[in-house]
């Protein structure tokens, strides 16, 4: 025989704000067992039952706004602000390698402008900060390398895209345009030596119209190049008459320049015998005597032999590295 607490057939339905329901065989009403038990009290059909636990306790874990730390199953952990249980806002996210970002955060995704720090041998290391876009870097930012190299440009899909410069571990710099990562369209390459590339690229590579200025040796070279090798150009002297968009360097005061340095070599060599050389001497090439003149005259006056300057830098070759 069934006890008090069972119901008797009918339609209806108990009270109760337990999660595990089962029906009973003698009725039509269901049976709620609560936390403590089974209840007494029942609803009738058509009555809001209430909430079962496992949804209310899910309910409760909803994050919304700042939050203390948070870990996750693989490893990493979260401090800051969420919205409909997803990072959003402002935020730090450390990775399970160490590595850790700080910065905006939407949808679950690094979103806005964020910094980023790579973990290298247990030591934070400034790899990049700028702008993300869902996840990647977009936008403008500066990446750092691991061997040293840098990057100063916009970027979209986690690439370099757009306008940017790039400064080698070797001191090479190239200004320009990029295109999924690579050099694409119009840039300037600038050497360790001085030399200048400056032209157009395609997939990493000279590609199409170019000059190359030799400005160790003052030649240029203007071709056209495929795949990175010159095919066909004119190679000529780099002088005054031939226009150049490479900006130029003038001393503004020359004369006054080569005086006091006059003064400062007649006294250290004050022993030397020889007649001393008059500053008025010194003109430019538009009064009379050249500077180069005057400093022959000088150097000759003093006894000093005139010595072949040194040539410093070899012309680049037909294949560059760059």
């Amino acid at each position: 025989m069934v006890g008090s607490r069972l119901p008797s057939r009918g339609s209806g339905r108990p009270k109760s704000e337990g999660t595990n329901s089962t029906r009973s065989e003698r009725g039509t009403g269901t049976q709620s067992r609560g936390v403590t038990g089974f209840e007494d009290e029942w609803y009738e059909e058509g009555e809001e039952r209430p909430e079962q636990l496992w949804k209310t306790w899910d309910r409760r874990a909803q994050k919304a706004g700042e939050h203390a730390t948070v870990y996750h199953a693989n490893g990493d952990k979260y401090r800051g602000q969420y919205l409909s249980n997803m990072r959003h806002g402002q935020g730090t996210l450390t990775y399970k390698n160490g590595s850790k970002y700080e910065g905006e955060f939407m949808n679950d995704k690094q979103h806005g402008h964020g910094t980023h720090w790579a973990n290298d041998n247990g030591k934070l290391r400034l790899q990049y900060r700028g702008g993300f876009g869902n996840g990647k870097r977009q936008g403008s930012g500066t990446f750092a390398y691991s061997d040293g190299g840098r990057y100063d440009g916009e970027w979209y899909d986690g690439k370099r895209h757009g306008q940017g410069t790039m400064t080698y571990v070797d001191g090479t710099v190239y200004e320009g345009a990029w295109q999924n990562g690579m050099r694409h369209g119009p840039g300037t390459l600038f050497m360790v030596n001085g030399d200048t590339f400056q032209g157009e690229y395609a997939l990493d590579m000279k590609e199409g119209p170019g000059t190359f200025y030799y400005v160790s040796s003052n030649k240029r070279y203007d071709g056209v190049w495929s795949k990175d090798v010159a095919k066909c150009g004119l190679y000529g002297e780099m002088t005054e008459g031939v226009e150049s968009t490479l900006p130029q360097l003038k001393l503004l005061q020359p004369i006054e320049v080569l005086e006091n340095r006059a003064y400062e070599l007649e006294e250290e060599r004050a022993g030397v015998s020889g007649p001393p050389v008059h500053i008025g001497e010194v003109q430019d090439t538009q009064g009379g005597m050249s500077v180069q003149q005057t400093q022959m005259q000088q150097d000759q006056s003093y006894g000093i032999q005139e010595e072949e300057e040194e040539d410093l830098f070899d012309e680049l070759d037909e294949e560059q590295e760059y």
